[in-house]
């Protein structure tokens, strides 16, 4: 390679060709294809409960609150459009206009980096992204409607400042004011652009075009965004610049699919990416050194990227780190961005366009073989069985809504999830109003076993059943119990059975609505174990405290929306008096 001029783009004649064309066409509809057939299969998730329960109405501080460290104005208003026009029971409208923001984004990045690197590398480096693995936490998650449209807007407004006239700058202005209002991201846009005009010889007379989103970001920060969390700390400033590299390597790593997403919300290879990423310095820095004058547009996506990183690195915390998946998207389109403007202008030598196109071909096949390997792993051990347990376990809420309290929380050692943070007022609300994206006891019934663990796990709690001490039936009158035909034993209400034991356990007892009285005789009971939905062995509710001879419990369960009976299986050496209530 040798480099040439670098002031303006490589000449295109003719425009983008077709089958270029066809393929970015081809590649998006395949990405599409994948994205929105995992994503079909999934619920909503953490944060998206925030802006669909607690966040209703159009309020002042519901619109313009922000969220962690973001200004999410644009991201909240669109959750509001599609709530009033599909309702709660999909999470999929919420998807396809984040992907629809993604893949825009896509073709900006894609017309972006042709200006500059060429039709057929561009398509190689677009072509990643969409299938950006170690980005699923962006790639499957509605929630990053956020950066998706922070990302759009930014790039659509370098794109317009190309032209050089007062027409682009104030449509780029608009533009970077839209993508603040999405997300912090476009923050680092609009820095990027302070820097490229504040090098203009008419720096003042074009200031506006970062001045006022700069100023839309203020004002909201005036008013509302100061009382957003922060994390900066003098620990973290110390630590940024390491940040910085670390996410350098992480984005090289996840651009190359040598990440390795994993549900710590970690994308991995900085092994790999650490080398990488010291080289790649090395060779930019020997590239700017043999440039005649260091482009203004290079300065400008080094300074978007560099505080996009500086400012993620003042607020690392557990989960923000380099290698977090939600940060590989940004930082791999910054990583093309600055790419592309280093190797503006270089042609490659006749003879060895051959031999780079089959490299390239190579490496941006093996990055998305990669990349979608860890996609779908990603779906497959990660959000897809965490939807299904948010969706017995909310099934679970509405089933016991008549009993359940309203600040009953969905709490990980019930939902078997951290991923839900609902109260089951706040739901059940938005339920009523926009409709229902839970199981029902037929669909939970049929779900998978950890699924239907977690919604008895959840029933139990939110229908309040507890043992209570009550004086022992023994002595009342019993009558023989019949097996049905599955073995168990159906306990009749409002009368009592002798249960047999075969020396360890009871026979399986279908308990009646209401509950029931449970008597020691001759032999302790050491535990009571209970479910609806998932049997034993491994039963969800387990309750350890020993019922004595002579004594006896209380499990009054309080009617709900659901048919399915309880059962319960007593570990217990001998026999025991078991009364319906």
């Amino acid at each position: 390679m040798r480099p040439g001029p670098s002031s303006v783009p490589p000449r295109r004649e003719g425009g983008i060709s077709s089958s270029v064309l066809l393929a970015l066409i081809w590649l998006i509809g395949a990405s599409a294809f994948l994205l929105v057939l995992w994503g079909s299969k999934l619920t909503f998730l953490l944060d998206d409960w925030e802006f669909l329960l607690y966040r209703r109405g159009f309020t002042e501080s519901a619109i313009l609150d922000p969220h962690g460290e973001h200004i999410v104005v644009a991201p909240v208003l669109i959750y509001k459009a599609l709530l009033g026009i599909f309702g709660m029971g999909s999470a999929l409208p919420f998807r396809a206009v984040a992907l629809g923001f993604f893949f825009t984004s896509a073709v900006l990045l894609f017309v972006y980096l042709c200006q500059r690197v060429g039709q057929w590398p561009a398509l190689a480096a677009t072509a990643v992204v969409l299938f950006l693995g170690a980005a699923w936490e962006d790639l499957l998650w509605p929630f990053q409607v956020g950066y998706f449209g922070s990302m759009a807007t930014g790039l659509g407004a370098l794109l317009v400042l190309q032209r050089d006239d007062r027409r682009s700058d104030l449509i780029a202005t608009a533009l970077l004011s839209v993508s603040m209002l999405f997300s912090s991201l476009g923050l680092p846009f609009a820095i990027g652009v302070a820097v490229g005009v504040l090098t203009r010889e008419d720096r003042w007379r074009r200031a506006y075009v970062f001045g006022l989103p700069i100023a839309v970001f203020g004002l909201w920060w005036l008013g509302w965004g100061h009382t957003a969390e922060s994390h900066l700390t003098l620990t973290n400033a110390a630590k940024a610049p390491l940040f910085v590299l670390d996410s350098i390597a992480a984005s090289i790593a996840s651009l190359l699919g040598l990440a390795t997403p994993s549900l710590d919300l970690g994308s991995g290879g900085l092994e790999w990416g650490r080398p990488l990423a010291v080289a790649a310095i090395g060779l930019a820095a020997w590239r700017i050194y043999k440039m005649p004058k260091v482009p203004r547009q290079l300065w400008v996506v080094l300074a978007i990227a560099g505080s996009f990183w500086i400012l993620a690195g003042f607020n690392q915390i557990a989960g923000r780190e380099p290698t977090a998946s939600r940060y590989q998207y940004v930082g791999v389109v910054f990583l093309l961005l600055v790419g592309a403007e280093l190797l503006r202008g270089v042609r490659i030598e006749p003879r060895a366009v051959r031999g780079a196109a089959i490299l390239l071909a190579a490496v941006t096949l093996a990055s998305i073989a990669s990349n979608v390997y860890y996609l779908n792993k990603a779906w497959a051990d990660g959000y897809h069985p965490i939807s299904v347990l948010e969706k017995a376990s909310l099934g679970a809420v509405e089933i016991a809504r008549d009993t359940v309290e309203p600040g009953f929380v969905l709490e990980e050692d019930m939902a078997g999830t951290g991923y839900v943070h609902v109260e089951a007022g706040a739901y059940l609300s938005a339920r009523d109003e926009f409709g229902s994206p839970a199981y029902s006891p037929d669909e939970i019934a049929a779900s998978r076993g950890i699924s239907r663990l977690a919604a008895d796990r959840v029933l139990f709690g939110a229908l309040r059943v507890e043992p209570k001490p009550v004086p022992s039936p023994a002595g009342a009158p019993a009558s023989a119990p019949a097996a049905q035909a599955d073995g168990s034993i159906a306990v009749p209400a409002g009368r009592c059975i002798e249960v047999p034991s075969d020396g360890a356990a009871s026979p399986r007892l279908e308990l009646p609505p209401g509950g029931v009285v449970v008597g020691a005789e001759d032999d302790p009971i050491e535990a009571i174990d209970m479910g609806r939905f998932a049997l034993g062995p491994g039963w969800p509710i387990e309750l350890d405290d020993d019922v004595v001879p002579g004594e006896a419990v209380e499990l009054a369960i309080p009617e709900d929306r659901s048919t399915y009976p309880w059962m319960m299986e007593l570990e217990t050496a001998g026999p025991a008096t078991v009364c319906g209530r």
